[in-house]
């Protein structure tokens, strides 16, 4: 009887993890992480004996990286973003807890969940773009708790699929997880029926991470699958090179004809894409079935065929590659569609030609390094494609040219040329789907790329402001602004490594460094000790620790719990195999680190609890609830006060009050929250203390040094109280020399509106 109910159970947890992932999002995050908490607590106390088997060093190690992230909350420059940050962690360690408390210790069960998870929300993303039949319901319903997932556009087009969760390289991710336990689930099943539904998963992901085309995805990917058959049992490593390579066939077959149909803006149902699923996941289980067998059976015991097979192999892909990047032809626009294609020309004068049976607009840029790195372009040529002449700058290191048109048109070629010779543009890849074509375009000086150095760079700025125990979680956010060369808007340093480096320090780094040493450890061992799925899951570590090398991924909450549920399957496939001497691995240990868990949960909650209350106290607006709020937060007691002060500013107070709110502000003077010290300007200058007002705008235009529109509302608020003093003047003048200073030694440029450059101008003539 409980052996028939464990798939179904499974199937409802599976749903159930699904759901809880996809409501984590940051509007209800507070109240998730009251949830998870709790409901972890009692996991501690009705599965005791149960998890106090999973104490492991794997858990132990990540336990540690959650702690050292709590503990940077309330140091963090920014307590509001170091709060929302550490909640996506410790969700996500609270649902390792929850998992591990329901399974069967070296079971099955967490990886099946992972693969169904995946799975569930690849089917999602790609009804997204098809039918809609089943997306709209389940989207409608969590649309009702959470604004994400409304109106989702599900294709970015001609280029790939958006996915339910909008963002295609987080969700290629969160699905290469899924998709290689799948592999594993796959390779290692005990019976055909068992197979066939991990086939049918193993598909659906698979497809949907080739639709989503991640490049940084894609290139972790590559590096995970040899490592996977090198970490495979030798005896299985012919099967499992077969199933990757019928999983791998069947995947693109089944994409090319999705993107030639409905890679456009959706506007109506196309059933092309849920068709290539349905078949595609039909074909892999009879190819599995009956012809993959067969093969496998040829292939035992021939170890130099096979290698000679995989050698031919990557051969026949060499050669196919050459030829579908140069294999071209002719293209049809649609209206309101822009083809885009790139070249690498030399500088010079070039004269431009084409045939067409329309009139197609096109639009020449180019860029240079700094271009690249800042998403701006040079503006060669716009109009009618006809003859055309457009010079390309000697710096250039890529030439875009974007072709549209307003009514459908056949475009044959387009071919530029100068006394060196001619270029044929690349119009339609007749080998490589569209989606591919267009993702690869720019491939050579790819901008995305060459910014995240940029990235990189800054983030290593912020962590040599603290190399020990860093600025705390959120201070790549809001502290970004002060180290820019040039403005761009992001959250995260999209390298984790640096991003725990800024976050949490040196300490915090090697925190994380080590957490995946011990899940590589454990999985080595385990696979030495036999362990099935030791090998897949030594994939998915690679290709997680591969891929936190270029994305945010690790900073997401649809990602975060993937991931710390990966590290709870290791940790209970494999946390055993771990060579420690057997005094560290008495249950009296294991026990006291459980119970400490639960304490430091206790305690979290209750500080959560507090900031809950005092963020509803500072809605009453009052002075005595600010203050309240104030020493209750622990994590944004300095918004309170801030909250203090300019209501203090806009109401007649008592000395008393006056005097709370001088010290709330003196308080505050050294924060670097966002607008605090434009704030605190404010409040100087409505008390009549200019000096300490320009003081905290001279540290506000520092902080926010790159943007443009924090030095325009700045002068318009010192504008507010211009006063002809020499005081004033001087403090006017200290922060335009400012701008001009970073102007001369930045990228980018800070630019003012015509209403701040006359108050400048006014105030360098009263001078």
């Amino acid at each position: 009887m409980l052996k028939k109910r464990t798939p179904v159970l499974t199937s409802v947890v599976t749903i159930l993890f699904f759901l809880i992932v996809c409501l984590s999002a940051s509007a209800y995050i507070k109240r998730t992480s009251m949830l998870a908490i709790a409901a972890s607590l009692s996991a501690i106390f009705l599965f005791y004996s149960k998890l106090q088997k999973q104490v492991k060093l794997p858990l132990i190690a990540t336990s540690l990286f959650v702690l050292i992230d709590g503990i940077s909350c309330f140091y963090a420059v920014n307590g509001r973003l170091a709060l929302l940050e550490f909640l996506k962690v410790l969700v996500s360690f609270c649902y390792a807890l929850l998992l591990l408390s329901f399974c069967k210790e070296k079971g099955r069960t967490i990886p099946i969940i992972l693969s169904g998870t995946a799975a569930l929300e690849s089917l999602i993303s790609i009804d997204l773009i098809s039918t809609r039949l089943i997306s709209t319901p389940i989207l409608n319903f969590l649309g009702q708790y959470s604004s994400v997932y409304r109106d989702l556009p599900g294709i970015e087009p001609g280029v790939r699929i958006n996915s339910m969760f909008v963002n295609p390289n987080v969700f290629a991710g969160t699905i290469g997880i899924g998709l290689l336990l799948s592999l594993g689930l796959a390779a290692s099943a005990q019976s055909n029926k068992e197979r066939a539904i991990h086939l049918v998963c193993l598909f659906i992901s698979s497809l949907a991470f080739v639709l989503a085309f991640s490049m940084g995805a894609l290139l972790a990917i590559a590096v995970a699958f040899p490592a996977y058959l090198l970490l495979e049992i030798k005896g299985r490593r012919i099967r499992l090179l077969i199933l990757m390579l019928e999983t791998l066939v069947i995947t693109l077959l089944a994409a090319f004809p999705i993107s030639l149909t409905s890679f456009h803006a959706w506007n109506g149902i196309q059933p092309v894409p849920m068709v290539c699923l349905v078949f595609g996941a039909v074909c892999l289980c009879l190819f599995d079935r009956f012809i993959a067998t067969q093969l496998i059976k040829k292939a035992s015991g021939h170890t130099k065929s096979l290698l000679s097979f995989t050698v031919a192999l990557a051969a026949f892909f060499a050669v196919f590659l050459i030829a579908a990047c140069n294999w071209t032809g002719s293209i049809v626009l649609h209206p309101n569609e822009t083809l885009r294609r790139s070249a690498y020309p030399a500088p010079g004068v070039y004269s431009l030609s084409a045939e067409s049976d329309g009139t197609p607009q096109i639009t020449i840029e180019s860029q240079n390094r700094a271009d690249t790195t800042m998403h701006t372009s040079t503006l060669l040529y716009q109009g009618e494609l006809a003859s055309v002449t457009f010079t390309v700058p000697e710096d250039s290191i890529i030439v875009w040219f974007n072709i549209s048109a307003a009514d459908e048109t056949n475009l044959t070629r387009v071919t530029f040329e100068n006394e060196t010779g001619s270029v044929r543009l690349p119009l339609k890849y007749r080998l490589i789907p569209g989606f591919i074509a267009n993702r690869m375009q720019g491939i050579r000086a790819n901008q995305n790329a060459i910014q995240r150095f940029s990235f990189f760079e800054d983030g290593l700025k912020l962590f040599c402001r603290s190399p020990i125990v860093g600025l705390g979680l959120g201070s790549f956010e809001s502290e970004l602004r002060s180290v820019q060369t040039f403005y761009y808007s992001t959250r995260y340093a999209h390298n984790h490594y640096i991003q725990a480096l800024e976050d949490t320090g040196i300490i915090g780094f090697l925190l994380f460094v080590g957490m995946l040493a011990a899940m590589a450890a454990a999985v080595w061992f385990s696979r030495q000790q036999g362990v099935l799925l030791a090998p897949a899951l030594g994939a998915a570590l690679i290709f997680l620790a591969g891929h936190v090398l270029t994305e945010m991924v690790f900073s997401t909450y649809v990602y975060l719990p993937m991931a710390f549920a990966l590290f709870a399957v290791i940790n209970d496939c494999c946390g055993e195999a771990i060579p420690i001497p057997e005094r560290f691995r008495t249950d009296r240990i294991r026990g006291f680190i459980l119970l400490g868990w639960a304490a430091l949960l206790v305690v979290f909650a209750i500080f959560l609890s507090c900031h809950v209350v005092a963020q509803n106290m500072s809605g009453q607006m009052t002075f005595e609830a600010y203050e309240e709020a104030a020493r209750l937060d622990a994590f944004e007691g300095s918004k309170h006060k801030l909250s203090y002060i300019l209501k203090s500013i806009d109401n007649e107070v008592d000395d008393e009050t006056r005097q709370k709110a001088d010290r709330y502000a003196a308080s505050l003077e050294k924060c670097n929250a966002h607008s605090t010290p434009f704030y605190l300007t404010e409040y100087y200058m409505e008390t009549g203390r200019p000096a300490q007002a320009f003081e905290m705008a001279q540290k506000y235009a520092a902080h926010m040094a790159a943007s443009s529109n924090a030095w325009q509302e700045l002068f318009n608020l010192l504008e507010r109280y211009e006063t002809d003093t020499p005081l004033y003047r001087e403090g006017i003048s200290a922060l335009a020399q400012m701008r001009e200073e970073w102007n001369a030694q930045n990228l980018g440029a800070i630019t003012l509106s015509a209403e701040n450059e006359a108050f400048l101008a006014r105030m360098q003539e009263a001078t």
